[in-house]
Formats: structure tokens, sequence, C-alpha cells
């Protein structure tokens, strides 16, 4: 393997892996875009979780019976 070969593989995992960064970066951002335009419902998905006992009034117990 001479200079070049090993210079071209070098600069090509360069480029690779900051492609890889800037789309890791631009699926945050959507991400944080996305919790800030609708600041109720990320609210409520930070309380609300699977694992935990969600809680309910008696009235609407008595609605559900």
């Amino acid at each position: 393997m001479d200079a070049a070969m090993i210079l071209v593989l070098i600069l090509g995992a360069g480029v690779v892996a900051l492609l890889v960064w800037f789309e890791i970066n631009s699926r945050q951002n959507d991400a944080r875009q996305s919790m800030k335009s609708d600041p109720a419902k990320s609210n409520l998905e930070t309380f609300t979780n699977e694992g935990q006992p969600k809680f309910v009034s008696k009235s609407e117990e008595k609605k559900a019976a």
C-alpha cells in the first residue's frame, strides 16, 4: 500500500464520519423543534409513562362501569 492510497482511505473515512455526524445532528434538531412546537404534548409525554399507574377519578370510574 503506497502513501496515496492510505491518504485516500483516511480522507474517505473522515468524509463518512462527517456525514454521519451531520445526520445525527439533523435528527436531534428535528426532535428539538417538534418538542418546542407542541409544549403541552411534550409535558404530557414526560409525565405519562407506560410503566406508571394511571390515576382515575371516582366520577370517571362510575362512567366506565
